[in-house]
């Protein structure tokens, strides 16, 4: 009606939300297909009741298909146990068993855990690059102080993502045989190794007379000789320093290794095999197909386990249909709330009309152009809130409309002006010899933000007690068709003369994402929250690839201490520095991530 498919009155009674429920089965994992299926969770009563067995006998029957999880006090099945960061759950796991030494449950589980970790990485095959921010940075301290000669102190500060250095005393190695002495000032050893931790390159300027309108000036441009060197000596810094590692001690090796291990090489991704599944409600002959692909059962079982995260398929590989099915199979189980589908203009209408061909019964919402007017809109977003929806589909566009919770706004504005104010204060400590192009970006920036914010409080301050924000909506869930539309999100690197990183800034339609994913993301406790669905996850840049794991993996990167792009870079990217001919047949610096 108008643009809305409105449940039937008969899909308000429980006996027809299921019409072909299962009341027996012939054994246990037929009952396990069946509790998936209607409770997304191994409900061993449930079970029990439909083999007319014991918990017990179904356990006995399920044995390596099903783990019991000390940590929520339930068993889930091997697919969802036996995934992600297998080391610390199989942490948790011993330590339930020290309390609970004859748990023979918990001792299988926790075998499970360690028969998955992956094999560990050794040493000789690490690629270490120099400034990663988890090696300890007593380890830095100590390849100083050998490189240098005298005792050298490396101090890393997560929230700045700055190292800072201090020696004791200052010898031949720091003032000449590791120094760049340009005709502007002189860069030490220590200087160029804070460079190289944070792999950027010094901007060394000089003067030199210029004719300009006929007259001869004095003007700074760039030392390419200087910067030349600099970066040689900075090379030859972080290549020294893979060189010491090698010539440790085992037992030091080792060390290093396992902390990289323990870290990084501890995740398991599980093989989502969502044939079980059967989708009551789905109508397949209003869709005209005899089924959903395994593809498509497999990605939805994914969305279903995880709670979200990305769906690559290339075009034509049944994205639309995934997220219809998801979306409505996670409202059914009770997994979400209210799940929002948003879409091109292009894309929207089919989306909504398969949504109602597969789910005739579902209440879905789905408003046309003339309900965003902003005579409509505040009546438009309280059906979103007062409603229980199985889903709400909206284009990219009316989603930028609705307005975002302003403490999540004021919250992430301020983290982003203290990040550039930050850059800033780190990068005016250089000296007089700093990059103006970047300075300016990030005074820029840190204007904008400033008016932003005090935008925002604004808003706080006089805020009407009928407005209604994402916040209060109750969407729990999002599916985000051609993701790829919001890969423009903001943030901060020092590395200024990288080519192809995009545009730090980001844009609003990127912002607007982050803001809503967090309030997802805060009420639930947990990363992701949302769905990325795109044939070109990413297209472009490096930094999209950081940039998703900002918007769905916020609390993974900080358990990998990763706060910004630089810091993800350090880890897993090199960068190349290359001397290229400009259109002026100058010799220039470009400067890549590989």
């Amino acid at each position: 009606v108008n643009g809305k498919a409105v449940k039937a009155d008969i899909f308000q009674q429980p006996v027809a939300f299921n019409p072909n429920e299962i009341t027996s089965a012939d054994n246990a994992r037929e009952a396990l297909a069946a509790s998936l299926n209607k409770y997304a969770t191994v409900n061993l009563e449930y079970m029990a009741g439909l083999t007319g067995g014991t918990s017990d006998k179904i356990l006995e029957e399920l044995k390596g298909q099903v783990f019991f999880n000390p940590m929520i006090g339930v068993y889930e099945i091997k697919d969802k146990f036996i995934s992600g960061n297998v080391i610390s759950k199989a942490e948790h796991v011993e330590r339930y068993i020290e309390n609970h030494p004859d748990h023979e449950a918990a001792t299988e589980s926790l075998k499970a855990l360690k028969e998955a970790i992956p094999s560990p990485i050794a040493f000789e095959d690490l690629d270490f690059n120099f400034g990663e921010r988890w090696i300890p940075s007593g380890i830095y301290s100590k390849y100083a102080s050998h490189l240098f000669d005298t005792n050298v102190s490396v101090h890393y500060a997560q929230s700045r993502d700055e190292y800072t250095l201090k020696a004791d005393s200052k010898n031949v190695k720091i003032w000449d045989q590791y120094a760049v002495k340009a005709t502007s000032r002189t860069f030490d050893g220590i200087a160029l190794m804070k460079h190289a931790l944070h792999n950027t390159s010094p901007d060394i300027t000089k003067k030199v007379n210029k004719l300009i309108d006929g007259e001869m000036k004095e003007v700074k441009v760039r030392d390419s000789e200087s910067i030349q060197l600099a970066n040689s000596k900075i090379d030859e810094i972080r290549n020294g320093f893979t060189e010491w590692l090698n010539e440790q001690l085992q037992e030091f090796k080792d060390r290093l290794a396992d902390i990289y291990n323990r870290t990084f090489n501890c995740f398991v991704r599980p093989e989502y095999d969502g044939s079980h599944q059967e989708f009551p409600g789905l109508d397949l002959k209003g869709l005209g197909i005899p089924d959903l692909y395994k593809s498509q059962k497999d990605a939805v079982w994914l969305d279903k386990l995880n709670g979200g995260g990305i769906i690559d398929h290339e075009v034509g590989g049944g994205k639309t249909l995934i997220m219809c099915v998801s979306a409505y199979e996670k409202k059914r189980l009770g997994l979400v709330n209210k799940p929002l589908i948003m879409a091109l203009k292009a894309n929207v209408h089919e989306i909504a009309q398969t949504f109602c061909t597969a789910y005739p019964n579902a209440k879905v919402l789905y408003p046309g152009k003339e309900d965003f007017t902003p005579a409509k809109r505040a009546k438009i977003f309280n059906e979103m809130k007062n409603n229980n929806w199985d889903a709400i589909i909206l284009t990219h566009e009316q989603f930028g409309m609705i307005p975002q919770s302003p403490e999540i706004q004021q919250r992430i504005l301020q983290a982003e002006l203290d990040s550039v104010e930050e850059n800033l204060e780190v990068l005016r400590a250089q000296g007089k010899e700093i990059s103006r192009a970047m300075e300016k970006g990030l005074v820029k920036r840190q204007l904008n933000l400033e008016a932003k914010l005090e935008n925002i409080t604004y808003q706080i301050e006089n805020r009407k007690d009928d407005t209604v924000d994402f916040r209060l909506m109750g969407i729990d869930h999002l599916y985000v068709d051609e993701s790829h539309r919001f890969k423009n999100l903001t943030f901060t690197t020092r590395h200024d003369r990288v080519a192809g990183l995009g545009n730090a800034e980001g844009s609003q339609r990127a912002l607007n994402m982050l803001f809503a994913l967090r309030t997802i993301q805060d009420r639930t406790g947990k990363d992701l929250g949302a769905t990325f669905l795109s044939g070109t996850t990413i297209s472009n840049s490096l930094t999209e690839l950081y940039l998703l794991f900002k918007y769905l993996r916020p609390n993974e990167l900080e358990r990998q201490g990763i706060n910004t792009f630089d810091a993800w870079a350090a880890i897993f990217a090199k960068k190349s520095i290359d001397y290229e001919f400009s259109v002026t047949n100058e010799i220039v610096q470009k400067e890549r991530f590989r």
